[in-house]
């Protein structure tokens, strides 16, 4: 989980103290007092902390500001655009739209930065987009990419979803730099557990699914966009299957089955996840225990738990 670390800012603030005589010509620190320059020089150093602290990913030299900007958009007479167009783009972008900003590091194509572009039965956990995360799919494999207002799957308000509407890409201190409420109906954004956290290339041992475990609000914050799904929550007549409802214990469920699951466990969601792995009689079923976020091969972005049928999901905690 992120943390805060107090003995680096203290050390900025002693840095900025130390590079702030220079800054401020002739003057001089004096009786512990702080020039103007000092206290610039320490703001600017906190800024560029809060960056370097903040978020799970692009928060370390491993992802710099002109990975995804550029300053003259012309670098030795050479235009600075992945896609290799010499026309500029709103906010200083390197591609024709954020989505393409992302997807040309997170395409598999750079060590060390996790990969979006594979649609995965199980790991990683997040799937994948296809080749065209802006095609047409009307049995929803993924979240569709767009770059005009269209309505969720069991939504009610048309949005034009791109990488920035889930993730905050300058960092945010929370999972995966989810941004609270992406569908603006003030969910907030999900707690979840880690063993191994980000320090800017260690990928492969982050963005794992035995690295990951769920402990509240992931469903809730999946309903933001996805809220006309809510009105069948809890129906006696299950015209929905439930979720955030206990394994253990439950009328449809068998807590027997879940325990005796041995390999590609589906994810859950407990309150104890931090410290109690599953199995344990508080583990819930949730949004992400039968859906990929990004994307998998099978219809509606399901997990197929032995990488080839969906049904091989639902027997880990279903015993006909």
């Amino acid at each position: 989980m992120f943390v805060r670390n107090t003995a680096t800012t203290r050390g900025i603030l002693e840095t900025a103290g130390r590079l702030a005589p220079a800054l401020d010509g002739k003057k001089r620190m004096r009786q512990g007092r702080w020039t103007t320059a000092a206290v610039r020089a320490a703001l600017g150093c906190l800024a560029l902390a809060g960056i370097a602290l903040a978020g799970e990913w692009h928060a370390k030299p491993t992802a710099v500001c002109s990975d995804c900007h550029t300053m003259h958009d012309s670098k030795r007479g050479v235009a600075m655009r992945y896609d290799g167009s010499a026309e500029a783009v709103g906010k200083l972008l390197r591609n024709e739209n954020p989505t393409l900003v992302c997807l040309a590091c997170h395409d598999g194509s750079k060590a060390g930065v996790p990969n979006v572009r594979a649609p995965s039965d199980y790991d990683p956990p997040g799937g994948g987009f296809p080749a065209d995360p802006f095609a047409t799919d009307p049995d929803h494999h993924f979240h569709t990419l767009s770059t005009t207002p269209v309505v969720p799957p069991d939504g009610t308000t048309a949005v034009t979803l791109t990488c920035a509407s889930c993730h905050d890409s300058h960092g945010n201190g929370f999972y995966r730099n989810l941004r609270p409420s992406p569908g603006g109906r003030a969910a907030a954004a999900p707690v979840v557990a880690q063993d191994v956290t980000a320090n800017g290339k260690n990928a492969a041992a982050v963005y794992v699914r035995s690295n990951v475990r769920y402990v509240s609000g992931m469903s809730e914050w999946c309903i933001d966009c996805h809220d006309a799904i809510t009105s069948a929550h809890g129906d006696p007549a299950v015209t929905v299957h439930p979720w955030d409802v206990p394994i253990f214990d439950a009328t449809k469920a068998s807590y027997a089955a879940w325990s005796a699951v041995a390999a590609n466990r589906v994810p859950v969601q407990n309150p104890l996840g931090a410290t109690k792995p599953p199995p344990d009689q508080g583990d819930r079923v949730f949004c992400l225990s039968c859906h990929k976020a990004h994307g998998s091969p099978a219809r509606a972005a399901l997990i197929r738990a032995d990488q080839s049928t969906t049904s091989s999901t639902c027997l880990e905690c279903h015993d006909p």
